[in-house]
C-alpha cells in the first residue's frame, strides 16, 4: 500500500500543473456564445423581434459589417438630424448612409413608414429616419438594408 501511495504522490508531483488547470470562461465549441445572456441582444438563431429591432441592436453594439467605411463616406454628406414629420411623405426617396438611393416611401402609417424597394416592402419606425445633404436616410448601408428587407419578407 505504501508503494501505491508513493507512486500516486510521485505521479502528481511530476505531472505539469497545466494538466490540472481548468480553462477560464470555457472557450470550447459547446460554450461558444454562452457568455451572452442579455435578453436585449437576443439568442443566435432565435427570433427576437422584427428585423429593424435586430438591426438597431447590432448598430448600438457597433457590430455591423462595413460600419467604419460607411461612416467615413457618410461624413461627406454632412451631419444627419432626425427627419421631420413633414419630410416623411409618400413618394420620397430614402437613401442609405452613404447617399445611395435604397427605397421610396410608399405610405405613412401611425405606427411606422412603409418603404418599398420595388420588389419588397418593409415597415420602418419613424424614429429610424434621418436627414442630411442627400435627403432622407436610414443609418445603414444598402447591403445592410437589403438584409433587413430580406429577413422581414421571409415567408411572405
Amino acid at each position: 500500500m505504501r508503494k501505491s501511495v508513493f507512486l500516486l504522490g510521485f505521479g502528481i508531483a511530476v505531472t505539469p500543473a497545466s494538466a490540472f488547470a481548468q480553462p477560464v470562461g470555457g472557450g470550447g465549441p459547446a460554450d461558444a456564445g454562452a457568455a451572452v445572456k442579455s435578453a436585449s441582444i437576443g439568442t443566435p438563431g432565435a427570433a427576437s423581434g422584427d428585423a429593424m429591432t435586430q438591426y438597431l441592436q447590432q448598430k448600438s453594439l457597433n457590430n455591423l459589417p462595413g460600419q467604419k467605411a460607411a461612416d467615413a463616406a457618410a461624413s461627406k454628406l454632412g451631419p444627419a438630424r432626425a427627419a421631420k414629420p413633414d419630410e416623411l411623405t409618400a413618394g420620397a426617396t430614402v437613401n442609405d448612409k452613404t447617399g445611395i438611393a435604397i427605397a421610396k416611401i410608399e405610405q405613412v402609417d401611425p405606427d411606422g413608414i412603409v418603404v418599398s424597394t420595388g420588389l419588397a416592402k418593409v415597415k420602418v419606425p419613424k424614429e429610424a429616419f434621418g436627414h442630411n445633404k442627400a435627403g432622407l436616410l436610414l443609418d445603414m448601408t444598402k447591403a445592410q438594408f437589403e438584409q433587413v428587407v430580406a429577413s422581414a419578407n421571409v415567408g411572405h
